[in-house]
């Protein structure tokens, strides 16, 4: 039952750590960019779509990142060129995504409920039949789908990128951004390579909640994308603290799937139980803050 949990967990996570990914970076610069959920809205609704449609399911996740990359482009254009300001943008992507699902899904499908996809092809699978001896280790590390390995991988690169020439300048940025057009960095640049990040990974996100179960539904990612925001900005520039952050909300997640489950409790607060948590967790984070300012000289 523990293992099983845990690995619910693990798969409950990975959405909200790539879309945390995603946001950490543009956070880094200075420009957190809010318009997660809306932005894995639709993805979970194109990459199910055109998979069905297709026959492809890496065309259904190839589509979804380039019009997730053009979604965060577009919070990015609104806010430096016409001066907007990014968090109305990025609320307004939101709240315009989860009409425009509806709306996609009423025209081309003739339904606003849930739709299921059964001709969608199957996502490849990683299994170690060598593990089977061993339930544990079977249940934690095998069946794992190829997004799924993908995600782990993105974790790595993100940590990587922190490392290079191109992460230095992206702290550098998000510092001072007036001593780094000094020191002649290409802020500009910079802020929009951060945001394309943000819209890759935000479609990776939305495209692992839809295609592995072959359907689509109004509101699937659950508020994933508030949570994957709250993970962003208590990990900070760190990916492993996003990291941390990011397995903590996905049990909580997994938590709750397992409650509905297997106890009578009201689904009005199995429902909320991933916001409870999250709301604790930035409470102590708050607490801990607070008494690390006081602390210091």
């Amino acid at each position: 039952m523990l293992t099983q949990l845990l690995r619910s967990s693990i798969s409950s996570a990975l959405p909200i750590l790539v879309a945390a990914l995603g946001a950490s970076f543009t956070q880094t610069v200075g420009k957190l960019n809010i318009a997660i959920e809306g932005t894995m809205l639709t993805s979970c609704f194109v990459s199910v779509y055109l998979a069905a449609r297709s026959s492809s399911w890496l065309l259904g996740v190839t589509i979804a990142v380039m019009l997730s990359c053009l979604m965060s482009l577009f919070v990015w254009f609104l806010h430096r060129y016409l001066r907007a300001d990014i968090f109305v943008v990025g609320l307004g992507v939101n709240v315009a995504a989860s009409g425009l699902v509806v709306l996609l899904s009423s025209v081309l499908l003739g339904s606003k409920g849930t739709i299921f996809f059964e001709e969608i092809p199957k996502i490849p699978t990683l299994r170690f039949e060598a593990l089977q001896h061993n339930e544990t280790l079977h249940t934690l590390l095998s069946d794992y789908s190829v997004l799924e390995l993908i995600a782990m991988l993105v974790v790595f690169l993100s940590w990587l990128i922190t490392k290079t020439p191109l992460g230095l300048r992206m702290r550098a940025v998000g510092k001072n951004e007036s001593v780094a057009r000094q020191l002649g960095l290409n802020v500009d640049g910079i802020r929009i390579s951060s945001f394309v990040f943000c819209g890759l990974l935000c479609g990776l996100a939305g495209s692992m909640l839809s295609l592995p179960l072959g359907l689509f539904v109004a509101g699937m990612t659950n508020n994933r994308g508030w949570l994957a925001l709250v993970a962003a900005v208590l990990g900070g520039e760190n990916p492993l603290g996003v990291l941390g952050v990011s397995l903590t909300l996905g049990f909580s997640v997994a938590l709750s799937h397992r409650l509905q489950l297997f106890t009578a409790l009201p689904a009005e607060i199995v429902l909320a139980v991933p916001l409870i948590l999250t709301l604790c967790v930035v409470l102590i984070y708050s607490v801990l803050r607070i008494g690390e300012r006081g602390r210091s000289p």
